[in-house]
């Protein structure tokens, strides 16, 4: 999904955690990039088919069920929230996914993608969280941290 001025979070003005602590309402809409990206993928993959000699099983989903899309947080891909960049007017942590602001807060997740493909992030996680691992034991023997 590409990143949209529609799909945001805020504090929900009206609803508190058990600590009284507001909590996060999001926002979510697709654009038409996604939709066309759905599209071509289910246009894509039924030629496939087809041409190897096979029948696709369904209809081919229209634009108002979204191409096969899934609703917003349905799936458990999504990510984003915690910007990474190197300039602190525009990001959240750094490329090392220290936060700019809080030089002993990391954020070791999927929160720091920008945007994100179709396809699981788990190994990039998974990475990001070891480079952030090794930086924060360097920082410590450095003392910096």
């Amino acid at each position: 999904m590409i990143p949209n001025d529609d799909s945001y979070c805020e504090l929900d003005p009206n609803t508190v955690d058990r600590f009284g602590i507001p909590v996060l309402r999001f926002h979510w809409k697709f654009a038409d990039y996604e939709y066309n990206q759905a599209k071509h993928m289910q246009e894509t993959f039924r030629a496939l088919i087809v041409e190897m000699g096979g029948t696709p099983t369904s209809t081919m989903p229209t634009r108002e069920a979204g191409y096969g899309l899934a609703a917003g947080g349905t799936i458990i891909h999504e990510l984003g929230g915690v910007r990474m960049g190197s300039d602190p007017k525009a990001s959240v942590v750094n490329g090392n996914c220290q936060a700019h602001d809080v030089k002993n807060l990391f954020v070791a997740d999927g929160s720091p993608f920008v945007s994100q493909a179709d396809k699981n992030p788990t190994w990039t996680i998974l990475a990001l969280s070891w480079r952030t691992s090794d930086y924060i034991a360097q920082q410590r023997k450095a003392g910096a941290i």
